[in-house]
């Protein structure tokens, strides 16, 4: 194997590792909006469920049908987080936020 060769094949490892480095990044990225839409989707959940108990409930909106569908994109998008964050899906005390 001559010089030319081992320049091009340490060349293509070094391609190699940073199409992997990219992909690694993505994922990340990925990850992190997931889990950026998750908080939001509480924060939505919570402001639903504090009107609805208030009495302050917009005219026209049923809170049962709000907190279902804020309910099911939440599970949705817990569904698509990697396993080890599944702690996402948890609250302060540990219980599972799914039904």
């Amino acid at each position: 194997m001559g010089l030319l060769d081992k320049v091009k094949e340490t060349a293509q490892k070094g391609a190699d590792l940073a199409k992997d480095g990219v992909k690694a990044g993505q994922d990340k990225l990925d990850e992190q909006k997931l889990k950026k839409k998750v908080s939001d989707l509480k924060e939505e959940l919570g402001g639903v469920v504090y009107a609805q108990r208030s009495g302050a409930t917009t005219a026209g909106l049923d809170p049962e049908v709000e907190i279902a569908r804020i309910v099911a994109e939440l599970n949705a998008a817990v569904a698509e987080l990697p396993d080890e964050d599944t702690s996402v899906a948890s609250d302060e005390s540990g219980e599972s936020a799914g039904p």
